[in-house]
């Protein structure tokens, strides 16, 4: 049966060959588009897993809404069950770039501050910020490979020159393409006076975080709160709809490629509905008809799913390897990702043979052997 199969893909080699590239097309989508998927859901976990304990404080009109000052973090730190609480500035370290996903931020922290803040992320080289400092930074490793620049080197931030004295080892989250600097300078030359974006309040051991959360939106003026897991049910939310139309797209491409082996093999039972005739004549049974079918349309899927999956990888790898220069890690191959996506070449595959072997399977011998 398989060497029937193999004879019949191989005697049209054109025609597989163009549905083999249109399943291949469809699942090379699959791969890129759910590698970015991927890749953004891991950086979120990564990210979430390093400040999982702490509560968001925020402004009640906004993190970006204004009207959030640094003494609201001494507020916060009375609230019963705060362990600490400190301000934090965040804005964008390129001129013009906005606070976009995967862009590089700067944050501006209390010197003091800054190694609960960063913890636990560890330092690759250098120290943490000081009390004292100034016109220094702590940099993420994204920005250290994206400037190449490492402690000693100077970061210019709002025309300013600031000397790198940590680079911070690579995480896969955020914090990769962050800079750390001392919110004083942060709140002087983005012209801030006293406001930051948000304070992080760290609960004290044993103190629900929900709870807590709570309980300091209702003791603090103007602020709102979110907790850990407000925060990570928001996020997931915000991915699953991410995931589901990045994914949606590149399932359409590869239904279209499951389109072309429906015709290619709708054209092949007609051209050999007379070799059918005899098959069935000699004794195959409908079964048979419809193994073989089916199995050259599974085939073509397979073949398909492993064009795209070698073609999504080698583009994968490429940008990659391109934005390696910019400290940007973009897409990102699971196992999990191949198994779906060839698992989803293969059902295709299947999926697109059945109605033409039905049809292969429903022809008289007679008919079938009269046919020219």
């Amino acid at each position: 049966m398989f060497d029937i199969i193999l004879r019949n893909l191989t005697q049209r080699k054109i025609r597989t060959g163009l549905t083999v590239s249109g399943i291949g097309l469809g699942i090379f989508a699959v791969i890129v588009m759910g590698g970015m998927s991927e890749n953004f859901n891991q950086t979120f976990e990564k990210s979430f897993s390093l400040t999982a304990e702490k509560i968001r404080v925020f402004s009640s009109v906004g993190v970006f809404g204004g009207g959030l000052t640094n003494s609201k973090a001494a507020e916060v730190r009375k609230v019963p069950g705060v362990e600490d609480a400190y301000g934090m500035l965040m804005a964008p370290l390129e001129e013009g770039g906005g606070m976009s996903f995967g862009g590089n931020q700067v944050t501006g922290i209390r010197p003091e501050k800054s190694q609960v803040a960063l913890t636990p992320i560890q330092l690759k080289d250098g120290r943490f910020l000081l009390r004292g400092d100034r016109y220094v930074t702590v940099i993420g490793s994204s920005i250290a490979t994206q400037y190449n620049i490492g402690v000693g080197d100077r970061l210019e931030i709002e025309d300013k020159n600031f000397i790198v004295v940590g680079v911070l080892e690579y995480t896969g989250s955020f914090f990769d393409a962050n800079a750390a600097i001392p919110l004083d300078i942060a709140q002087d030359i983005y012209d801030m006076d006293d406001m930051v974006s948000l304070i992080f309040a760290l609960p004290q051991e044993g103190v629900d975080g929900d709870l807590l959360a709570k309980r300091i939106k209702l003791s603090v003026d103007g602020v709102d709160t979110l907790s850990p897991s407000e925060l990570k049910k928001e996020a997931e939310q915000n991915l699953r709809i991410f995931s589901v139309i990045t994914v949606s797209a590149a399932v359409l491409a590869a239904l279209i490629g499951g389109l072309s082996v429906m015709n290619t093999m709708l054209m092949s039972v007609m051209e050999r509905t007379k070799e059918f005739g005899i098959l069935k004549a000699i004794g195959a049974q409908q079964r048979d008809i419809l193994l073989m079918t089916v199995g050259e349309a599974s085939i073509m899927g397979l073949m398909g799913g492993l064009l795209g999956l070698v073609s999504g990888w080698a583009v994968i790898y490429g940008m990659n390897l391109w934005l390696a220069d910019q400290g940007i890690v973009l897409f990102l191959i699971t196992p999990r990702l191949v198994a779906v996506a060839m698992l989803f070449a293969i059902l295709l595959g299947t999926a697109s043979g059945i109605y033409p072997a039905i049809r292969a399977t429903r022809m008289s011998p007679m008919e079938a052997l009269r046919y020219e």
